[in-house]
């Protein structure tokens, strides 16, 4: 089966608007006016067109609708919003194309990508500091790199990395020129750069600096040695003796990203070679002002809205993490936001999702050492706002916010019967290095909780079983499933039901089922596919 069989298939794109519609920035329109609501009133038309048009080769991008949202320093970034059927269109395309692609990115990237985060980045960062003594980093910040990435660079790239189908390259191509009408109404070519507000805009992102990562790394742990060595540690090591290589180490997160270095020598001299790589190689400049040299040993390095430095600790050196300065101000803004908000609408709603504002902010922090120490403050200046608009603090308090704050006993306001979340509760979550071993038994222990009566050698054996007896055939779209692609494994009758794991109780599924069937418009899609709606019917009863 070809990519675009695969885009255009009826699974694919109804996991695509299940997708784009849990996404708060789906009711965000584009310069058409219109939102997901449009796409759900007319499934069945937009279904027939994506399949249409990129089948037929009739895709054509409409115009994106630019907008600037403030950083916080007085400066603005630019954000392009496609048009919400584009975004449906560029959501297929990513579902199909990501899992290709991520297998060639290098493991030290970590933005945007599945099962991957910032504590990922910054646990890396961390054992380079603490346990490699990497302490001298090189911040390079690359001018503009979303406006400015080259698409015929980009396309080469595609290309090389799997991305092969002229039809499909046809369809990023027109993705990639689509114009751009700007605030003032005047409308323009885009020659270069991807909109930031664009669903596929990360991952191509992340093709076009891939090839940066993968140099860095064959400057040292990438070098290859006559000897093959079973693991990274042994083979440094041989480098160390047998080569006169300086030592160098990337982590990345999207267009941030820093190299770890042992000297100022050899940082100075990665700095040289990498800006010229950039600007040779990808076509990209970098910042000359906000891009240096870092001795954090005496110094402090930014990274994803953390303050990275290190400290003395006995006769070795520790990184200490903090919240940067800018993310402080951007925290104490969003805050006050949330509280002159609360304050003008005094109820349930609003008093909910300013402990949504507070615990997302709490959630992505607490990966810094020192997060309490600066809660401690940004929750002293706060408090003062919110004492003053909601008057003296107690002690009652509901049982979401027991339950989330059970080792704390500050005094809290209450406002239209729910507890106000405080900023200043927050401790430290010690970071952890991605896994990707971990990641496949994640996916193994979701399917193990729907089936917690068997061990996890039985159920796999099921799964075997029920595989072989249904030819490796989706019972919905009649499609075989490779050996390579995710499956699964619905109940007919869910147990909780009464179903048991009897065979004629399971059906074989593509994994994009698991999804669309307890999406909560189910039945909008696949209208006319009876295997599928009688699934419904069942767990409907």
């Amino acid at each position: 089966m070809s990519l675009i069989e695969k885009i255009t298939s009826d699974e694919n794109i109804y996991s695509a608007i299940e997708c784009i519609k849990s996404n708060s920035g789906s009711k965000t329109p584009g310069v058409d006016g219109k939102t997901i609501e449009n796409i759900i009133a007319n499934i069945k038309e937009v279904v027939h067109r994506i399949k249409t048009e990129l089948s037929d080769g009739k895709y054509f991008a409409s115009d994106i609708r630019r907008i600037n949202i403030p950083k916080g320093n007085g400066e603005t970034r630019p954000l392009g919003i496609p048009i919400i059927y584009d975004r449906v269109v560029q959501q297929c395309i990513k579902q199909v194309i990501e899992p290709i692609i991520d297998r060639k990115f290098h493991p030290n990237s970590f933005g945007f990508r599945p099962g991957r985060s910032p504590e990922h980045a910054i646990a890396q960062n961390n054992n380079l500091i603490n346990i490699a003594k990497f302490h001298f980093v090189v911040d390079i910040d690359i001018k503009g790199f979303f406006e400015n990435i080259n698409h015929n660079k980009l396309i080469k790239q595609l290309r090389a990395i799997g991305i092969k189908e002229n039809k499909l390259i046809s369809i990023i191509k027109e993705m990639l020129k689509a114009k751009t009408k700007l605030p003032t109404g005047e409308i323009i070519q885009n020659s270069k750069g991807v909109p930031q507000g664009g669903v596929l805009s990360p991952l191509l992102a992340n093709v076009v600096l891939n090839e940066l990562d993968w140099w860095i790394d064959r400057q040292w742990t990438g070098m290859k040695l006559e000897r093959e060595y079973s693991n990274t540690a042994n083979k440094e090591k041989s480098l160390r003796i047998r080569t006169k290589l300086d030592e160098v180490k990337i982590v990345r997160y999207a267009d941030d990203f820093k190299l770890y270095c042992r000297s100022i020598g050899v940082a100075q001299k990665f700095f040289k070679l990498t800006k010229l790589f950039l600007r040779n190689k990808l076509k990209l400049e970098i910042s000359e002002k906000k891009s240096k040299i870092v001795n954090l040993r005496k110094q402090s390095s930014e990274f994803l809205g953390i303050r990275i430095t290190t400290i003395k600790n006995r006769d070795r050196r520790t990184v200490r993490t903090f919240i940067s300065n800018k993310a402080k101000m951007n925290i104490k803004r969003t805050i006050a936001k949330a509280i002159k908000e609360l304050n003008e609408n005094r109820n349930k709603s609003q008093a909910q999702k300013y402990n949504t504002v507070i615990a997302g902010i709490q959630n992505y922090y607490r990966i810094a050492t020192m997060v309490s120490q600066d809660m401690a403050k940004i929750g002293y200046n706060m408090g003062r706002k919110l004492k003053k608009l909601f008057g003296k603090r107690n002690y009652t308090k509901d049982t979401s916010y027991c339950r989330r704050y059970k080792n704390y006993n500050f005094k809290v306001w209450n406002v239209a019967g729910v507890t106000l979340y405080t900023i200043a509760a927050c401790k430290y979550k010690i970071v952890k290095s991605y896994s990707a071993k971990k990641q496949k038994f994640d996916l193994m222990d979701e399917e193990l909780k729907e089936t917690s009566n068997l061990k996890a050698i039985e159920w796999e054996k099921i799964k075997s079983k029920l595989r072989f007896l249904r030819n490796s055939t989706c019972e919905i779209t009649k499609e075989y499933i490779g050996g390579s692609d995710k499956f699964y494994v619905h109940h007919i009758l869910p147990k909780e039901k009464g179903g048991t794991d009897e065979m004629d109780n399971l059906i074989l599924l593509k994994y994009e089922f698991k999804k669309l069937l307890t999406s909560k418009n189910a039945k909008e899609y696949l209208p006319e596919n009876q295997m599928y709606q009688k699934l419904l019917k069942t767990i409907s009863k």
